[in-house]
């Protein structure tokens, strides 16, 4: 029988049960290495109690506020408290009608406090869990908390816009030289402050795995303001679901791929040299993890490489001329390579038209300027190092600002009659490219 019974229920529970009741609950989940909960089919067996007597006796422990309920039903897997549980009036609920099969049973956080006692205070979010707070619960910290592993390269770190991950390399983890402290790994997340600033997303049970010295350390930057979860991030890694939006950061990239497809049909070198899909993103080629003028000024370093840099002369050649003559003071004649904007540019006023007949070749290459010019040593004499909480809005703007460049450049190329049989990826031209 799966709900209560009229006897059962009539059966009177002895304190000194309850009692051995909270002490097995307690004991299993200290003692199980991962803070997982005891099925509730194994009680009888471990408390000498009859098995008829299991859900009253658990119904009197969640009155008591002795132990807390996991079902099957709602969380897949039970023995890992993933969420935080339901409220005592569902759970109660939930007891009288679930599967016992598929119920894992858990102290509460008062039956931990009493016997953990300074056990984990070097380790402050173990001991969160040690208090039976839920292991996907995000705890949200500044940006800079990752500098740290970003800047030291014994650490393999991804970044991809929502999330990303941080592991000691190989090497560095065989080597005797590295101390065991640092010998950690962990996934994490954006998330946003109350004034949309980024911040990182870290779930509980990926803190509690690193050492003591780096807990410590998350901690001293630990954002007390209410923060969210980036929603993709999110859906993700607690509800498995693909995400519903793609980056600015991916978008750029996929524009130079889709550029380099159109190039070979229309039967032209590509146009770059190369592109960064898969693991050949660049890892700074992100958001900014601290605001100052230099994280500012490698992005934008980065990003001039990545398009000026990187264009492919060739791409020009037998269209238009690659060096011009100019006159030097003295009167000689000196032959100068042209930069590959000016070289895009004049391609693009020779050989494109919109259908009104306006030359935009101005407006292809704007950004590209633009990018450029961030990046001379003038404008790095006036941002200096300082910091500046509006930097990372304006590496959004400089950003969004290249991949409509990019766009542009697509869109021109696909008027070539060569090109009639291309078809872009739907996501490029959608309304589901953001900043996250």
């Amino acid at each position: 029988m799966n709900r209560i019974g009229c006897e059962e229920a009539n059966l009177a529970i002895d304190p000194e049960v309850l009692s051995r009741l909270n002490s097995i609950v307690t004991s299993y989940f200290l003692e199980s290495g991962d803070f997982n909960g005891i099925p509730a089919a194994d009680l009888p067996r471990r408390a000498g109690f009859p098995d008829a007597q299991t859900r009253q006796l658990l119904e009197t422990g969640l009155n008591s506020g002795v132990v807390e309920l996991s079902f099957a039903s709602k969380t897949g897997n039970p023995h890992i408290k993933r969420l935080p549980v339901e409220p005592v009036e569902t759970q109660r609920a939930l007891l009288a009608t679930e599967d016992i099969a598929g119920i894992c049973v858990y102290p509460s956080p008062a039956s931990t406090s009493t016997v953990i006692s300074q056990t984990y205070d070097d380790r402050p979010y173990t001991k969160r869990l040690a208090l039976v707070e839920a292991q996907l619960v995000p705890v949200f910290f500044e940006l800079i908390v990752l500098e740290r592993y970003f800047r030291d390269p014994r650490f393999e770190c991804w970044f991809g816009d929502s999330n990303g991950n941080i592991s000691i390399g190989d090497k560095a983890y065989l080597s005797d030289d590295t101390p065991e402290k640092d010998k950690i790994s962990f996934k994490f997340g954006i998330g946003y402050d109350p004034k949309r600033t980024r911040v990182v997303a870290v779930f509980l049970y990926e803190l509690a795995a690193l050492s003591p010295e780096h807990q410590q350390a998350f901690r001293s930057y630990e954002v007390k303001e209410p923060c969210v979860m980036n929603s993709d991030f999110e859906r993700a890694m607690i509800w498995g679901l693909w995400g519903e939006y793609e980056s600015v950061y991916n978008a750029f990239i996929q524009e130079q791929v889709e550029i380099n497809r159109l190039c070979a049909l229309i039967g032209k070198p590509a146009l770059f040299r190369q592109t960064f899909e898969d693991h050949e993103r660049p890892l700074g080629f992100s958001p900014m993890l601290r605001a100052t003028g230099r994280d500012y000024q490698e992005f934008v370093h980065l990003l001039d490489k990545m398009l000026s840099d990187n264009i492919n002369r060739e791409f020009f050649r037998d269209d238009i001329l690659l060096e011009e003559e100019v006159q030097r003071k003295d009167g000689r004649i000196e032959v100068r390579a042209l930069n590959t904007i000016t070289l895009l540019e004049r391609w693009f006023s020779k050989r494109y038209r919109t259908s009104d007949g306006e030359d935009v070749a101005k407006t292809i290459v704007s950004s590209l300027r633009a990018v450029r010019k961030a990046r001379q040593p003038a404008a790095h004499a006036v941002q200096g190092n300082v910091y500046d909480p509006t930097l990372p809005g304006l590496q959004d703007g400089i950003l969004g600002e290249a991949k409509q460049g990019l766009t542009l450049i697509r869109w021109a190329l696909t008027s070539h009659p060569r090109a009639k049989a291309y078809e872009a990826p739907e996501w490029l031209d959608g309304d589901k490219i953001v900043f996250f």
